[in-house]
């Protein structure tokens, strides 16, 4: 399992170049604003959060999605990152 925020970012950039061909050089893709800039429209949102959920096995809530984070692949690396860290014992 991709656990590095890191790698999570890797999968994430792949998946959104592929999905919505992004042929032509992005400079910082990571950090692009996915919406604003037209790489990912409405309905590219959904399949992007699914995309997000059934890979890393999370469930992403509305304060995650409507968060700022969730604007670029960084952002959304870092959330993913948090949710599957590992929860300390009690």
């Amino acid at each position: 399992m991709v656990t590095s925020q890191a790698d999570i970012g890797a999968v994430i950039e792949h998946f959104i170049q592929k999905q919505f061909r992004i042929f032509d050089s992005v400079q910082d893709l990571r950090s692009a604003h996915l919406f604003e800039s037209g790489l990912v429209d409405s309905a590219g949102v959904v399949e992007l959060i699914a995309f997000v959920e059934s890979t890393f096995k999370v469930g992403l809530g509305d304060d995650h999605v409507f968060s700022d984070d969730f604007t670029t692949i960084n952002g959304i690396a870092a959330i993913v990152e948090t949710l599957t860290a590992p929860r300390p014992a009690c």
